[in-house]
């Protein structure tokens, strides 16, 4: 009882160096089991994103620092001492940057609220962390301590604990400037996972039922002033809008402006950024209106004024002028419509293919685990093996031929080791088939996004043709390439299903024989031992045929990744491309407008001087994409890297190798999707304007 007192008096947070040491050993756990990505661009998205949530967390004593794990198995982990673990499948599964905020505001709250030593006290009790304090107790504790944290993940948090750290997860993502939504679309995604893909099962195996965690993220979102209680709605709604301009995301930050500016007509912050966000969209006259609008509230404002000056002088030298629209091209519109009709071929056979590829892995990723908890009840040695007979097997042993001799004993000492052995290739084998499986998922799910994408990037494509665009050749081969690769892969995906199947149920043979021969050994009769060792002999021959299988499946799932990066990416370029032809410019040439600018930049990290740069010595904006993602996953400058390039060969394929860094897709999701739903709300306000020709305000409808 003194010692804890001493040490509060010269200013030790007891709790705080408990934390550390059990953060310590789960690390040393978790940096064993798994490999750390060594992704540059991964690693900088990730960073980026969880440090402006860290920021604003409300516990400051404990320095948060984010690593990402090199698995295709989608989680996240929290340690006690502020380490948070990223897989890399979090990262690949998630939209858009928002989602992923979401994720790491939720891990970040866990460490706020110390839930880890709170549910450590709840499984312990207080005698084991006040033995901590007991130097003649030491290193029993450490050894206690050791196999817990090893395996606290598992133990999983409290409903209440979840339920924290959800709200934490809304609140920290809004004072770092992102949308709460983000929240709710990760969980719908959790939920329409929940019982399929096996990359998602340990995620959601360690979690609350992500239906009823997306109801309360829903109407958290109802209302933004309900999310953290000294922020009222209106301002709440201009910081999401500040952090959505951040961005280049300028209708998103329009919409969430206007949301502000209603609720609190005089709030200038929120003025003057509407004011701004349709300046940068070129809406001269809505801009002018609105920078009118903060004079009148505050006319010493200079930013205000400047910005008012601004916008006249570009409404007069952007006057319209008679133009005469371009011809359609009708062989280029009879081509698109041919690709479409070829897409959703290929639509349709993924679509067929889906059912058969989840159900084999998340029906292999059940048992899995079910075979993790038949391994963990296997009796294995850690040191020397006595054997010991009752009385009455020495009686029996006496009046009979077969009894233990010294060989005897070494013969049943071998088969433990042997045994030992065989568990601990089951054991290797059951993570490799678990990792397998996520990674087949995952190009699974990268192959239907591809086809997605595609979609939208041809008819978006189709609309720019009508108005008189011209279709770029180079998007007519790689569509072309793209589809036939895709079909291919979703027709392979049948034999994949069957393989995983045979690979289920040898892994399955090997672990019953396995426990057979362990459970046959641990009775030490001399009559068993033969049959133990043929039990032992089947494992080891079932585990040799899984392996072979699973070498054979990751070999072909590598291919299947290199094809399906590369139509991935064909269909990033394609779609971006659109989206720059779709955004007005006021300058000449290859120079990309300042909202091209803008949310190339943020989205791949770079400065917007590098990316006019790198601009004019590409095709399009989706090439600029794919040479800055590159050249930061590959540590190089782009103008390095432009030197090696060829756009008029296969230059995509040289670039991507084996397989495409995490990196590049993930950024590249990021900015296609940012992008594509910023354009989204354009063509839905246009829509709603045309339907009313009196003009009416459509600031509700868009914010519902």
């Amino acid at each position: 009882m003194v010692l804890p007192f001493l040490l509060a008096l010269v200013g030790c947070d007891l709790d705080r160096e408990i934390e550390k040491l059990l953060g310590a050993i789960a690390q040393t756990f978790w940096e064993l089991g798994f490999e750390r990505s060594e992704d540059p661009l991964l690693a900088e998205l990730t960073e980026t994103t969880g440090r402006k949530v860290a920021e604003v967390s409300p516990r400051k004593d404990m320095p948060i620092k984010f690593r990402v794990l090199n698995t295709g198995e989608v989680n996240a982990v929290a340690l006690p001492n502020g380490r948070i673990y990223v897989f890399r499948g979090m990262l690949e599964a998630s939209d858009t940057e928002d989602e992923l905020a979401a994720v790491l505001a939720h891990e970040v709250g866990h460490v706020a609220g110390r839930h880890s030593l709170k549910q450590f006290r709840l499984s312990l009790g207080i005698s084991l962390l006040a033995d901590l304090l007991n130097l003649n107790k030491r290193g029993e504790t450490i050894q206690t301590l050791a196999g817990l944290a090893a395996s606290l993940y598992e133990l999983g948090y409290s409903r209440q604990h979840e339920r924290d750290a959800d709200n934490y997860a809304l609140r920290l993502a809004l004072l770092a400037g992102y949308d709460p939504k983000g929240s709710v679309a990760l969980f719908e995604k959790f939920a329409k996972n929940e019982g399929k893909p096996a990359r998602w099962l340990i995620y959601l195996s360690t979690h609350p039922p992500s239906t009823e965690r997306l109801e309360r993220a829903k109407r958290a979102n109802e209302d933004l002033g309900r999310i953290y209680p000294d922020l009222p709605a209106f301002a709440a709604h201009a910081m999401v809008a500040a952090g959505y301009a951040q961005r280049g995301l300028y209708r998103h930050a329009a919409l969430h402006y206007e949301a502000a500016v209603k609720l609190q007509p005089s709030y200038v912050p929120a003025v003057l950024g509407l004011a701004q966000a349709r300046e940068e969209l070129q809406e001269w006259d809505e801009a002018k209106k609105w920078y009118e609008r903060a004079l009148e509230l505050e006319p010493q404002n200079e930013m205000a004024r400047q910005g008012l000056e601004r916008v006249k002088s570009a409404s007069q030298n952007s006057a319209p002028s008679a133009l005469h629209p371009a011809p359609k091209q009708t062989l280029a519109l009879k081509w698109l419509e041919r690709a479409l009709s070829e897409w959703e071929q290929v639509e349709r056979q993924w679509a067929e293919g889906q059912q058969t590829a989840f159900s084999a892995t998340g029906n292999a990723a059940l048992q899995v685990k079910n075979l993790w908890s038949q391994m963990r009840s296997i009796p294995l040695r850690f040191g020397p093996i006595s054997i010991t007979f009752s009385q009455s097997e020495r009686r029996d042993q006496r009046n009979s031929d077969d009894v233990f001799s010294w060989r005897d004993a070494t013969r049943l000492d071998n088969l433990m080791r042997t045994r030992d052995e065989v568990a601990e290739d089951c054991a290797r084998t059951l993570a490799a088939f678990q990792i397998a499986m996520s990674e087949v998922e995952s190009v699974f799910e990268d192959a239907r996004y591809a086809t997605g994408l595609w979609l939208r990037a041809l008819r978006d494509w189709q609309r720019l043709v009508a108005h008189g665009h011209n279709l770029p050749q180079g998007i007519v081969s790689a569509s072309d390439e793209s589809s036939r690769i895709l079909f291919r892969v979703a027709v392979a995906f049948e034999r994949d299903a069957m393989a995983v199947r045979d690979i289920e149920r040898q892994i399955t043979r090997a672990v019953s024989a396995l426990a057979e021969a362990a459970n046959l050994l641990q009775r030490q009769r001399s009559s068993f031992v033969w049959l133990a060792e043929t039990k032992l002999q089947l494992a080891r021959s079932a585990l040799q045929s899984a392996t072979a299988d699973l070498h054979s499946l990751l070999s072909r799932t590598k291919e299947k990744r290199a094809q399906v990066d590369k139509a991935l990416l064909s269909a990033y370029q394609t779609r971006l491309s659109a989206l720059e032809m779709k955004t007005p410019s006021p300058s000449e040439g290859k120079a990309p407008a300042p909202v091209v600018r803008k949310v190339v930049a943020y989205h791949l990290r770079v400065s917007e001087d590098k990316v006019v740069a790198v601009r004019e010595k590409t095709p399009d904006i989706g090439a600029t994409a794919l040479i800055i993602a590159f050249a930061k996953a590959k540590r190089v400058e782009p103008e390095k890297l432009l030197a090696s390039v060829d756009f008029g060969n296969d230059w995509l394929s040289k670039l991507i190798g084996d397989r495409a860094p995490s990196g590049v897709r993930v950024a590249l999701r990021w900015l296609a999707n940012a992008w594509e739903r910023d354009w989204e709300l354009a063509e839905k306000r246009e829509g709603q304007q045309s339907a009313q020709p009196d003009g009416g305000d459509t600031t509700k409808d868009d914010e519902q």
